[in-house]
């Protein structure tokens, strides 16, 4: 078994956050892990327990009008707690890819319930660059540019939060095997 760790050109010292595993000859297992509490997740967090806290605050100050009055916070609350939400999901988000010259599965841990496609490699049309959404840690929705599969007539990508060196990598890794 072969292992093979990939980390951005300009941070070489730091070990590298992709995984490349040769489980069995010619089968591939890339690992692309989850982004954790970099300093960019905490800000955000930090952000929308802000946000969560002042809620709670004029939540406090309406319901001395009337309980009624309090109900007028709900929406913000939603909002706060659905950011916070989808912000956990994208933080603890990981990938995996397993590949073969044959077949090429991607795996998306979001969550609590795994996604998955699976491509023949007669069926993929190229594995290139696009310009796409995403959703960041904020839970919004960004664009942004990260290899996927082109598989008729649609992409599927993969590594959207890596940085620009391992999302190079895997994609010239992706093609040095499959050669599609």
């Amino acid at each position: 078994m072969t292992v093979t760790e990939i980390s951005a050109k300009n941070k070489a010292s730091e070990p590298g956050r992709i995984r490349v595993t040769e489980v069995s000859p010619g089968t591939f297992e890339i690992n692309i892990p989850r982004e954790g509490f970099s300093y960019k997740a905490l800000f955000t967090l930090l952000i929308i327990f802000f946000w969560l806290l002042m809620i709670l605050v004029w939540s406090v100050l309406l319901f001395q009008y009337g309980q009624s009055w309090s109900l007028v916070s709900i929406p913000f609350w939603i909002l706060g707690i659905v950011t916070l939400r989808l912000s956990l999901k994208a933080i603890f988000a990981s990938q995996q890819i397993t590949l073969t010259k044959n077949e090429l599965t991607i795996i998306r841990n979001e969550g609590s319930t795994p996604s998955h496609i699976t491509f023949k490699a007669k069926d993929i049309d190229s594995v290139s660059f696009v310009e796409s959404s995403f959703k960041s840690l904020a839970g919004i929705t960004r664009k942004g540019i990260f290899p996927a599969v082109i598989s008729k007539n649609e992409a599927f990508g993969f590594g959207e939060r890596s940085t620009k060196a391992e999302k190079q990598y895997l994609a010239d890794f992706i093609k040095s095997v499959i050669k599609p």
